[in-house]
């Protein structure tokens, strides 16, 4: 299905790695373009909001008559950049999660029991990302995939066995602090909301929004797409063909 897209966009070489070796890509750099014009140039736009767990072809057809045309939605909407970014359903949703947020997450007291640096013999001493973490007391351990001094705590993957809130080591920084909470990853916080509902990194009388609820709200926004209305279809897929082949 994702065809149907990618391939009115023509390909061009790029040298990845900087090694004069050239590799065809995608000019997504037209889609941009593109994107910029009909955001200006088109004015019969309409609304449409997606049931859970209809695909972009069944869309597609329902609004024009025609599967193939779902490639359109990517190019009007923003946020939609592939199919990987068309609204999940329920459990499509849920193993998402799961893969994403796979981890456990051992908050601290404070930052500088995650990253710290002396200043009198001017060492600094943190966590390494990969590094294995250890706590002797409960034969746990776990893999560092994340760091985060700004909410005292890091993230671990692979884990094997249960962390209890005592101390932890790693293994190569051998930094250590002890654990004040233990939570799954999708359940720590991915930021807060002031009394206006703005986003800030201020816990101090604001709203905790864990990652799944985050997660949660990006995929419902997604449920609400722009669609140009059929009478103007046949004419934006015309332009869109001369444009990215200029």
């Amino acid at each position: 299905m994702s065809q149907g897209y990618f391939k009115h966009i023509p390909n061009i070489n790029y040298d990845f790695k900087s090694d004069g070796k050239l590799y065809q890509a995608k000019d997504l750099f037209r889609k941009v373009s593109v994107w910029s014009y009909l955001q200006e140039g088109v004015s019969g736009y309409n609304y449409y909001r997606i049931t859970d767990g209809e695909s972009p072809d069944a869309t597609s057809a329902r609004l024009y008559g025609d599967s193939t045309l779902y490639w359109t939605f990517f190019l009007v909407n923003e946020n939609l950049q592939d199919l990987n970014d068309w609204p999940k359903s329920g459990q499509t949703f849920n193993n998402f999660i799961n893969r994403k947020y796979s981890g456990i997450v051992l908050e601290a007291n404070t930052s500088t029991d995650i990253v710290s640096h002396n200043h009198t013999t001017n060492v600094s001493s943190k966590f390494l990302l990969g590094e294995k973490v250890t706590q002797s007391t409960s034969g746990a351990y776990g893999f560092v995939t994340n760091i985060d001094p700004t909410n005292n705590r890091i993230t671990l993957n692979s884990i094997s066995g249960t962390f209890t809130n005592s101390t932890v080591v790693g293994t190569k920084s051998l930094k250590s602090f002890t654990v004040t909470s233990v939570i799954s990853e999708s359940d720590a916080v991915h930021h807060y909301t002031d009394s206006n509902d703005l986003l800030t990194t201020s816990a101090t009388g604001n709203t905790p929004v864990s990652n799944i609820e985050h997660e949660r709200n990006i995929n419902e926004e997604k449920f609400l797409i722009r669609y140009v209305e059929p009478k103007y279809i046949g004419k934006v897929v015309q332009e869109f063909r001369e444009i990215i082949r200029d």
